[in-house]
């Protein structure tokens, strides 16, 4: 079909259903969205502030200076740690921790965000049925799509949609299964009727919210003038007209909360569909399904229990679990270009590792925290104490197991407790957070302090990463006693001999490739896994990796780092006094223990905040 007819057609839609940003004036959008030019050019679609929310890909690298971050939305980033301090290390009884004062309010939430990729991919996925294109060799359909980005749309941007658009229409209507999750009916006639009963049952779940009369009309009309817009006027190329139409209208690419219903406080109440596509995205982040559908057109949706009784049914869904294992790779800093993913060691000192290993490796770490959360109905304090453990033939020898037990596919094992509780003894970290030929204290204890426990000590010399490892000696005859040594000048001792490098020293029980180890290869000097980790601003004795993960369980510091990531993820926002109010309640009851991560998940949606939203006010 003629690619100028399916634009004209589409262009002529998208002009008159909604403002390409999403919101009419007056309705307390967000500020400083351009207007819809309503030809096909650069239309200006605000992207709003929320970050991405699935990408699940953090791009922070672990390194000894910067492997903090909090995740905004699931495509966190890296960068400085959540609520870290950025002066010099802190002494005493501080935690290095500069935590927002709780203010209660509702923080401002007018922001209109277009559908990040990873939503959008979901959201036709579940609207559609389409996993990949098939013109582009089953590609995800946002490979073609710019990258996410906040603000006005790019000419470039906005053209990728309508590619995309075009490309899953004609998959669509040339798949009678794919079809059939399109239209509502079997066309006669002229196939106007199915397409009139298409627009109203389509357009309902396209939107995520039931169309208003004019846009039904204007659809409709749409359909009328199939003659003009298509080359033969045949019902189906109407219906992939009209399929495009929705593909590339601003209510299927942006997330609107445009609701005008005050309350007793002047906040806007959210509609039940607002309600409904809020609950979807930060759970599954994709659209409602048919029971949230229902369950927002009943007017259902109102009250804190409703919704929680969605959360938790939600939560029971394989698609809560993407979106669990999406911030766990967040809070681990996993992801495409980053430690997680390229590792490598010599195998000339470790002949039991190989490049193979490492999405083996990766996925045990996800597998474990799947069966955390979703197996054992696991709490925070679990991902430090469990043995659960995820092995195959290659990976075994370097848990001391016998390769001939296992095969390809990983197989759940019970670890030994002494040596292996938690996920920070599994070799996806180990062999991450190592050097090519040796361990890295400061790599390990980085991540401990700064992502576990958000300790931020600031900024490191200008010069710190060229300060030569001393060479192995008679008095150095350990791993240890080097960076010991290297991390002795003034500059560096005050955050690596107090704060970095012991929680390190602890994890030198294992070696660079993740294996247990109780003397020093080469020398044959013994290990030494003692240290005085600083732990919620008090330094903790600890004999071994077994004590730093008791240490780290019950650690204050670190249940309030858990929930603040956590916080920022679901809401899409970075750290700010309001929501500090959230994380302190979430602390507190991860805290008490027997709460399950499950439980803190649902409780997301239990904030006063997530039933209205406050307009964002210009500056």
């Amino acid at each position: 079909m003629s690619s100028w007819r399916i634009l004209l057609a589409a262009t002529v839609v998208t002009g008159c259903t909604a403002s390409i940003d999403g919101a009419p004036a007056g309705t307390g959008a967000a500020a400083g969205i351009s207007p819809a030019s309503g030809t096909g050019s650069n239309p200006g679609m605000s992207g709003g502030t929320a970050a991405a929310t699935g990408s699940g890909a953090a791009t922070g690298t672990g390194a000894a200076t910067g492997s903090g971050g909090s995740s905004s939305g699931s495509g966190g980033s890296g960068g400085t740690a959540s609520g870290g301090s950025s002066g010099a290390a802190p002494s005493g009884g501080s935690t290095g921790i500069d935590t927002p004062a709780c203010t209660p309010g509702i923080p401002a939430t007018s922001q209109i965000p277009r559908l990040t990729n990873a939503q959008y991919d979901r959201t036709v996925r579940d609207l559609l049925g389409v996993t990949g294109l098939s013109a582009s060799a089953n590609a995800a359909p946002s490979t073609l799509l710019a990258t996410d980005q906040a603000g006005s749309m790019s000419q470039l941007g906005w053209s990728a949609y309508q590619t995309v658009a075009q490309m899953l229409s004609a998959q669509v209507m040339a798949d009678p299964t794919l079809k059939a999750n399109f239209l509502k009916c079997t066309p006669t006639g002229d196939g106007s009727a199915c397409l009139h009963d298409t627009i109203v049952a389509f357009g309902r779940r396209a939107f995520r919210r039931a169309l208003t009369a004019d846009e039904v009309s204007t659809f409709t009309t749409l359909v009328s003038q199939g003659a003009q817009v298509t080359a033969d006027g045949t019902p189906d190329e109407v219906a992939e007209v009209l399929l495009n139409a929705f593909l590339v209208s601003p209510s299927f690419l942006q997330r609107s909360e445009i609701s005008e219903t005050p309350d007793s406080s002047g906040h806007y109440v959210l509609s039940g569909a607002e309600v409904a596509s809020r609950l979807s995205y930060m759970l599954w982040g994709s659209m409602p399904d048919a029971t949230l559908d229902q369950m927002a057109d009943q007017n259902q949706l109102t009250t804190k229990a409703q919704i929680l009784a969605q959360a938790q049914r939600m939560l029971q869904d394989p698609k809560a679990r993407d979106m669990v294992a999406a911030f766990h790779r967040t809070y681990l800093l996993m992801g495409t270009n980053t430690r997680w993913d390229s590792a490598s060691h010599d195998t000339s000192l470790f002949p039991g590792f190989s490049t193979a290993m490492i999405p083996v490796v990766a996925a045990e770490t996800e597998k474990f925290f799947d069966k955390v959360v979703f197996t054992d109905s696991g709490s925070f304090q679990d991902f430090f104490t469990s043995t659960a453990g995820f092995v195959n033939a290659q990976t075994a020898p370097l848990y001391g197991l016998n390769a001939s037990d296992y095969g390809t596919d990983l197989a759940p094992v019970a670890l030994d407790k002494t040596q292996r509780p938690g996920f920070l003894t599994r070799l996806g970290f180990l062999t991450s957070y190592s050097s090519f030929n040796r361990t890295s204290p400061i790599l390990r204890g980085a991540f401990v302090m700064k992502q576990v426990l958000g300790f931020d000590p600031g900024a490191p010399p200008a010069d710190a990463l060229n300060t030569p490892l001393p060479a192995q000696s008679s008095t150095l005859d350990t791993n240890r006693k080097q960076v010991d040594a290297q991390t002795s000048s003034q500059t560096c001792a005050s955050c690596h001999h107090t704060f970095i490098n012991p929680p390190g020293f602890v994890m030198e029980a294992f070696n660079a490739v993740g294996q247990w180890q109780t003397a020093e290869a080469g020398t044959g000097a013994a290990i030494d896994s003692t240290a005085d980790v600083v732990i919620d601003g008090n330094p903790e004795h600890m004999t071994g990796p077994a004590d730093l993960m008791a240490g780290l369980a019950k650690s204050a510091q670190a249940q309030r780092r858990y929930a603040d990531l956590w916080v920022n993820f679901a809401y899409a926002r970075t750290d700010n006094s309001i929501d500090a109010c959230v994380v302190n309640d979430l602390a507190a009851k991860i805290t008490k223990g027997g709460y399950t991560v499950l439980n803190l998940i649902a409780d997301l949606t239990q904030t006063d905040s997530f039933l209205v939203r406050v307009p964002e006010v210009s500056q």
